[in-house]
């Protein structure tokens, strides 16, 4: 029988951000020599820090931002398939090198131009390769192309429009050799084409400029890309072959509710890993013994699992603990998970997922064990997150919501994020946020943030910031951290 006593008398102190702060220590080195790069798995991050998979905060303009300055934006999964298929294909056609052919956008000369139009806006592309009935390469239709005229735009082919003395570049050409040509030619697009016409990609202006020399990037140059998706294995082929042409943009795939330490959850999430070939990020969960159980007794491929995320009920517009009495504060999740990850598998990431209020948390999460944050809060006020800008009582606004709110759950794409069936029980609010401007600004406050706490514990990288010391704070001292005995302002 339980001992009651011992379960509110606990030694277990359940412990959040402004609980805690970090010991200064020794520094030996210079600002400059500050590494704040981690590894999520097999992938390298130059910035530790990702935007959560909330349908206010990450969709195809803020992952790509995100991985242009190097952190990752996981795409939320509040959407319909072919929704999902659109971002993922958005993200990974962004930025690279070269594009691959699998992955550059074709037409026939025989279609219309209302559809080369179509799928410029929807790929949010601004040229399409022309190939023919062999696939050789025999034109090029760019924005420039499109007729003024609406009834040219209905009625015209692409033969009759498309330029069809195409500049290209032989495969294995170099970045230096496509710059030249494409200065030279004064182009914005080089294919790729092999001695025999055949088309082998396509490089772009934009995608050559050394402008996000930090970029998170896969092996081939692509933006990385990662999408939230339910535990749940699709039942019906049609959603089982479109999981299938997702997977084909997606490099990591988070596992997505509130809690992740359930039987169904596992099982289906076994099967998925089955199904599909890239890596997972499993999430969420709170407790060391929910890490054991995944990590030792779970029938997972094993190598697939590059991370777990974790905290439950921290988030500032979610509702969990509130309403269920249930809940894991991200900083003592951080804690419990980090020693199981020690413990049995210490390749796994762990992802410090919600509770994120000011720069100086970050800190305290990588001391704490994490290997990377994640946030809503941070990224929900600036320019790429989803929605538009509002004013209220003359300020700049935006919306933002919990995934288990009202107006989030009305969707009805994530039944299964929370208890399934349960439809009166909110856990989320939906409000405003400030608007804060570009997410390039937000993730350089995050980023001064973290290095110089870095650099007062004494934590030369990420792996040395997990030796730092943390203190639990008294009331009183939580109150001399802050501005205090000052005059009111006149």
């Amino acid at each position: 029988m339980s001992n009651f006593r011992e379960k509110i008398h606990s030694k277990e102190l359940i412990a959040t951000f402004d609980d805690v702060l970090i010991l200064p220590g020794f520094t030996n080195f210079s600002p400059a020599e500050v590494n704040i790069s981690s590894n999520l798995g097999k992938y390298h991050l130059n910035l530790p820090i990702m935007s959560s998979a909330m349908d206010t905060v990450t969709e195809e303009l803020m992952a790509i931002n995100m991985a242009l300055h190097g952190g990752l934006g996981v795409m939320h999964r509040n959407c319909s398939y072919e929704r999902q298929l659109e971002m993922v294909r958005i993200v990974k056609r962004a930025r690279s090198f070269v594009i691959d052919d699998e992955h550059v956008a074709t037409i026939s000369p025989k279609e219309g131009v209302a559809k080369a139009k179509f799928m410029m806006e929807n790929y949010n592309i601004s040229g399409i390769v022309v190939v023919n009935e062999d696939k050789k390469v025999c034109g090029i239709f760019t924005k420039r192309d499109i007729p003024f005229f609406q009834q040219d735009i209905q009625n015209g082919t692409i033969k009759d429009y498309m330029t069809t003395d195409v500049i290209s570049i032989k495969p294995g050409a170099s970045r230096k050799e496509a710059l030249k040509i494409l200065y030279e030619s004064r182009k914005e697009k080089l294919p790729i084409i092999d001695n025999n016409g055949y088309l082998k990609g396509l490089i772009t202006k934009k995608d050559l400029a050394p402008e996000f020399p930090l970029a998170t990037k896969d092996e081939e140059g692509h933006l990385l890309c990662a999408l939230a998706i339910s535990p749940r294995f699709p039942e019906s082929s049609q959603a089982q072959n479109m999981l299938k042409e997702i997977e084909k943009y997606v490099d990591i795939f988070f596992i997505d509710v509130a809690d992740f330490f359930k039987k169904d959850d596992i099982e289906g999430t076994v099967k998925l890993m089955k199904f599909l070939e890239s890596d997972f990020v499993l999430g969420n969960i709170g407790t060391y013994q929910a890490a054991e159980y995944l990590i030792s007794k779970c029938d997972f491929v094993e190598e697939r699992v590059i991370g777990l995320k974790v905290g439950m009920g921290s988030g500032s517009i979610c509702t969990t603990s509130i309403q269920t009495g249930v809940g894991a504060p991200t900083l003592f999740a951080t804690a419990q998970v980090a020693d199981a990850i020690q413990d049995y598998n210490k390749k796994l990431s762990l992802i410090a997922d919600g509770g994120f209020t000011k720069p100086g948390d970050l800190p305290k999460a990588f001391a704490a064990g994490a290997d990377l944050i994640m946030s809503g809060h941070f990224f929900a006020g600036t320019e790429e997150s989803p929605g538009y800008i509002d004013t209220i009582a003359g300020r700049k606004v935006k919306v933002y919501r919990g995934m288990g709110s009202k107006e989030a759950r009305t969707f009805g794409y994530i039944s299964d994020r929370y208890i399934e069936g349960s439809k009166m029980l909110t856990e989320g609010v939906s409000n405003y946020v400030p608007y804060v401007g570009d997410v390039a600004r937000v993730l350089a406050t995050l980023k001064e943030g973290l290095s110089n706490g870095m650099i007062y514990a004494g934590a030369k990288s990420i792996k040395n910031m997990k030796d730092a010391q943390l203190g639990i704070v008294s009331v009183v001292g939580q109150r001399e951290t802050q501005p205090h005995d000052l005059i009111g302002k006149f």
